[in-house]
């Protein structure tokens, strides 16, 4: 009997340990998950204060950059930048940081800018370590000596709020882009315009990989295209995808936006004010490169104007270049025209020159001039059998045509009172200087011939580019009084094999017209790719890109809804693309991926389907889920890179880049 209660007691006693031990465990697990919960909220909070004190400090450096006016810092005679403005630069951001301090700073273990512009970070603060470099983060070379440009890391790390609440540290970086460039290279697609009628129309289905920017925004369900024989019809679509913010100056994108179902699988974008929007003054910025290439070039300097036009100030200014002192070089080659043979180009025009002209023509041997050649006439280079290699400044009363079966080398600069037609049918054609021609320029490229022109381009009127299974090259800028086109070969029915590369910022003073070719960027010097910047003051028109083709895979791949990296079935258009005027572009039958942006300061109306068009006649009836034929791609590094001959703002801008929470 006692046993049995010895048994019982024992049993009790042990019944109750383990519901002791169970209730202490769980009265931990609760204290636990309350202290974690605390921690996690402590977390969030003091995260949400940090990206808010950036957020602040950006917003504080755009109010202070007014204070540098960029004018006042360009020395524009060594074409670089005055010593003062790093100076004053470097004591804007001390403020910024000294305000941001005495503002919040206690609340905090540590808050510092780097700058990350160029060599070795270097904080505005040498005294605070604040923040680590990450493998991940990238160091810029840029020339602060002669660029504006600043790459800058706002970095905060967050002071541990209580004990009792757990370790909660956190670094908080916020990378931010000062540019001088205009406001259109910061958006992948926008339209500045604030009337009726006008801003950013996206009808169908159109995939934005960047920001945007618009004053109006109109959207359709319904993607517009043309017949050949100018009738317009309409298809269903889903709607745009935009996987970026939109940026505004008005409130008039509000009733827009916040109707997810204007937007491709309900996904809106953040609407954000940009109060900071500073476009160009083209008439004026064309004419500053115009005299900026007239000073190199030698000529007079005179700007166009209602009375004079560009053609008539190049024409004049050649003449006096040459003076009275037309002569025919003592190599002998150069001589007069008989029964000149008429050349067909792509446009189905015969090119004959004028009577009274001359020839340099390598029939029966190699030709080598060293000698500057001035003819008052109309001139034709032609490399009949042999090539023809001239290291002297040409000067051309009359037209110029350059025609090779070999190849031609024009090392130095090139004046022409009339027009210039380049023909290559075979071999290479390399310019190596300026070509100045008062009336238009044309250049025609065929299969299995190279042409390349390394200096400027200059023409009164217009510029065609006729490329034919073959790719033109242009390493500098472009400037055209009228009109500039690029008409690829519609004929021939393969994949887009008809090309021009452009290292280059092309002013046009008329229409831009891009047709039936790709644009490629061209290898600098160091062999990185670039890309062209197109600046046209009359209607930008795209049309008849990669016309029916389709990509490798056109099922989505996730988001941003981009085609795979390295789809050989596309070659991206490389640039950026404005207008003063309007442009419509289309992508139904065409194909276009944009790397870069388009930008249209009255009125851009994009056109887009999804899928494959086999034909016009056959549009794509399954289009959800599949990949946009009109995408545009932004390229940030536009912001980043020096090019001269860009318009620069009376101050700097800032770009948002990356955050990052660690």
């Amino acid at each position: 009997m006692n046993n049995e209660r010895g048994n019982t007691l024992i049993t009790v006693m042990l019944v109750s340990l383990i519901f002791t031990v169970l209730g202490l465990s769980i009265l931990a697990s609760s204290i636990g998950s309350v202290k974690r919960t605390e921690t996690r909220e402590s977390d969030l909070d003091v995260t949400y204060d940090s990206i808010k004190v950036l957020e602040t400090m950006t917003a504080d450096l755009s109010g202070k950059l007014s204070s540098l006016p960029l004018d006042y810092y360009m020395d524009f005679e060594n074409n670089k930048v005055k010593g003062s403005y790093n100076t004053d630069m470097r004591n804007l951001l001390s403020s910024l940081l000294s305000d941001t301090k005495k503002n919040s700073g206690s609340s905090f273990e540590c808050i510092n800018i780097i700058d990350v512009s160029s060599g070795s970070p270097a904080a505005v603060d040498p005294s605070s370590s604040c923040g680590r470099q990450l493998e991940r983060d990238t160091i810029y070379t840029l020339d602060t000596d002669k660029d504006f440009t600043r790459v800058l890391d706002f970095v905060l790390v967050t002071k541990n709020p209580a004990e009792t609440e757990g370790k909660v540290s956190r670094t908080v970086k916020k990378r931010i882009i000062l540019s001088p460039l205009p406001s259109f290279l910061k958006y992948a697609v926008g339209s500045e315009a604030d009337e009726e009628d006008s801003g950013l129309f996206l009808n169908g289905s159109p995939n934005i990989a960047g920001n945007t920017y618009a004053n109006r925004l109109a959207i359709d369900e319904d993607a517009h295209y043309i017949y050949r024989n100018g009738e317009e019809k309409t298809v269903s679509t889903p709607k745009p995808s935009l996987m970026g913010d939109i940026y505004s100056s008005t409130s008039h994108l509000l009733p827009v936006v916040s109707e997810s179902k204007n937007f491709y699988r309900g996904q809106a974008p953040p609407l954000k004010h940009d109060s900071q929007f500073f476009n160009i003054d083209f008439e004026k910025t064309m004419n500053q490169r115009i005299a900026a290439l007239q000073r190199d070039a030698k000529l007079d300097v005179r700007m166009p104007d209602d009375a004079e036009k560009l053609k008539d100030i190049i024409s004049l200014g050649i003449k006096k270049l040459a003076g009275t002192s037309y002569q025919i070089n003592p190599e002998g080659y150069v001589k007069k025209i008989e029964n000149a043979e008429s050349q067909t180009s792509l446009t189905s025009e015969d090119v004959i020159p004028l009577a009274e002209g001359y020839v340099i023509d390598s029939r029966d041997e190699k030709i080598e001039i060293k000698t500057d050649t001035n003819v008052n006439g109309d001139l034709v280079i032609m490399s009949t059998q042999f090539p023809i290699d001239m290291d002297s400044t040409i000067i051309v009363n009359g037209d110029l045509y350059i025609m090779s079966y070999k190849d031609i080398t024009l090392s130095k600069n090139i004046y022409v009172t009339g027009k210039t037609v380049i023909l290559n049918y075979g071999e290479k054609i390399a310019l190596g200087g300026d070509l100045i021609s008062a009336e238009s320029i044309s250049a025609e490229s065929y299969k299995n011939a190279s042409l390349s022109i390394k200096g400027n381009i200059m023409t009164g009127t217009s510029l065609t580019l006729l490329p034919n299974e073959t790719s033109i090259i242009f390493n500098e800028d472009i400037i055209t009084g009228e009109h500039f086109t690029i008409n690829g070969n519609e004929t021939d029915g393969s994949i887009e094999d008809d090309s021009v590369a452009f290292d280059s910022v092309v002013y046009t003073g008329g229409k831009a017209s891009i047709s039936n070719a790709n644009i490629v960027g061209a290898k600098d010097a160091n062999g990185n790719e670039q890309q062209i910047i197109l600046m046209a003051k009359d209607d930008l028109l795209i049309t008849r890109i990669d016309e029916f083709n389709k990509y490798s895979s056109v099922d989505e791949d996730g988001e941003p809804y981009l085609p795979k990296k390295f789809d050989k079935n596309i070659t991206p258009l490389k640039g950026f693309f404005y207008t003063e005027k309007e442009a419509t572009l289309y992508g139904v039958g065409s194909l276009f991926y944009i790397h870069g942006g388009v930008f249209a300061k009255q009125k851009l109306t994009i056109n887009a389907v999804r899928g494959v068009t086999e034909s016009i006649d056959d549009l794509p009836k399954l289009q959800e889920g599949k990949l946009s034929r009109f995408v545009v791609k932004y390229d940030q590094e536009v912001l980043l890179k020096r090019i001269e001959t860009l318009p620069i703002m009376e101050q700097l801008q800032i770009f948002s880049d990356e955050l990052l929470v660690y």
